[in-house]
């Protein structure tokens, strides 16, 4: 049985730009306390905490996730999650039961462009009817 992967190289990409944004708005927010700019200061503060909340809520570090006709592996094979426990699949979420408690699998961001998706969203499928 051969593993295949969902890519997540562009969540990857999207979580590091988001971090290297808000270190810049972190120098940013230095240098207008150094300089002693008022509205700058209240400009970047907002900057910076916007973008905290922002990096919180919706930039997150993506999950490896790796299937094969049975399994979906999660953490690098240490976590598995059989295909016919899936209960179903909504937007960027795989929800599923182990253990008779219903779980979320948060997808990665460009998920739907892999066409390694389309391959695991049949199996799952299959599995299911």
């Amino acid at each position: 049985m051969t593993k295949n992967r969902i890519d997540t190289s562009s969540q990857y990409l999207t979580y590091i730009v988001s971090r290297i944004i808000l270190i810049g708005g972190i120098g940013f927010l230095i240098y207008s306390i150094w300089t002693q700019n008022i509205g700058a200061i209240i400009i970047c503060s907002l900057f910076v905490i916007y973008s905290l909340i922002t990096i919180i809520r919706v930039f997150d570090k993506p999950t490896e996730i790796e299937f094969d006709e049975n399994y979906i592996y999660l953490e690098n094979g240490n976590k598995r999650i059989a295909l016919n426990e899936v209960v179903s699949i909504k937007k960027n979420r795989i929800l599923y039961k182990s253990n008779g408690i219903e779980s979320n699998l948060k997808l990665p961001y460009f998920h739907f462009t892999d066409k390694k998706w389309i391959e695991l969203k049949e199996l799952i499928n299959n599995k299911k009817h």
